[in-house]
């Protein structure tokens, strides 16, 4: 028996390690494209094309980001960016509260299959839309504006958002909102006021995801704006791209520049994405 434990116990420490090498494997190849857009963007011209290539330069510098931040067109893209981004996120948060809340409460002709008809969108990819979206901006002439952007991120984010929010307020005991009734709340007053605070992990979640969604969209950007006026961050990239050379290390900065926005947002709600998991499981 001793000796049958003590092999238990061995296998149990091999498969530790294999496992947690497989992990460990899986973050380096999953971290390792960032942590390059880092090296080469500190990195001298000269440096960028070294053999064998270095992670850490000899000489790092800070002129990369000099370079895109004094730019002023990407300021003006990061503006632009800036104000599709809330617009969408702001939006989709108010369509989606309405519309999932009222999926997730009421039964009508058509429930089953305005669901799955929102399922079946989020099956097509941007790349089928962007034509007829392209028409149908050209023929409203809002070709090259704000508002055919927010439009055209909408039509993906809003049936996701529905669909994420309709999710938890099913997961919402009605006994609260009832209870919020008999106590003089309206049914908009109960949801305001009872449905969302438990329902915090949802509408950060759909926060988060339209949010990046919409910064770093690049097909509805590159196909709808055609002039500065509108162009956004993941377009203004490019101009860093020559005919016949590329600035890699201005390129990898605005590339860095562009991500750390997303990267703060989802460090910054990630406690409160915790938090809210917990409110809800002890207010419900």
């Amino acid at each position: 028996m001793p000796k049958m434990k003590k092999s238990v116990t061995g296998t149990n420490i091999i498969w530790q390690i294999l496992t947690y090498a497989i992990l460990l494997l899986v973050v380096l190849v999953a971290v390792f494209p960032a942590i390059w857009m880092l090296s080469t963007s500190i990195k001298l011209p000269t440096e960028q094309y070294d053999i064998p290539p270095q992670i850490i330069p000899d000489t790092p510098t800070l002129s990369n980001y000099v370079t895109v931040l004094t730019n002023t067109k990407m300021f003006d893209a990061f503006v632009n960016s800036l104000i599709i981004t809330l617009s969408v996120v702001g939006v989709t948060l108010f369509i989606s509260v309405l519309a999932g809340y009222g999926l997730s409460r009421y039964r009508f002709r058509g429930h089953g299959f305005l669901k799955v008809g929102l399922l079946f969108g989020q099956m097509i990819p941007s790349v089928v839309i962007i034509i007829p979206l392209y028409f149908l901006a050209s023929k409203s002439q809002l070709l090259d504006t704000h508002f055919s952007l927010i439009m055209a991120d909408m039509a993906l984010t809003i049936p996701m958002g529905v669909i994420m929010l309709s999710s938890f307020f099913e997961t919402v005991p009605r006994e609260l909102e009832e209870a919020a009734k008999i106590d003089g709340c309206t049914g908009i007053g109960a949801l305001f006021r009872v449905v969302l605070p438990i329902a915090k992990p949802g509408l950060i979640s759909v926060t988060i995801y339209t949010y990046i969604h919409a910064w770093e969209e690049f097909l509805f950007a590159l196909n709808l704006s055609t002039s500065t006026k509108t162009r956004t961050l993941p377009i203004a990239i490019h101009m860093f791209a020559g005919e016949f050379a590329v600035d890699w290390g201005a390129t990898m900065a605005a590339s860095a520049v562009v991500a750390f926005p997303v990267l703060l947002i989802f460090l910054a709600c990630n406690k409160y994405f915790v938090k809210g998991m917990a409110d809800g499981a002890v207010k419900g």
